[in-house]
């Protein structure tokens, strides 16, 4: 992954829609990061 990673929308308009990010930390892990538009929705189908 590259140095300037951009945050998208998932899954918009539908269950369980989310904004979410990739990076690597230092030691090269890849890290998940996601915000749900309604936290209701984490295990919608």
């Amino acid at each position: 992954m590259g140095p300037d990673p951009k945050p998208y929308i998932r899954f918009k308009g539908e269950p369980g829609e989310q904004a979410t990010m990739f990076f690597n930390d230092p030691a090269g892990n890849a890290i998940e990061l996601k915000a749900f538009k309604n936290i209701d929705q984490l295990f919608a189908t």
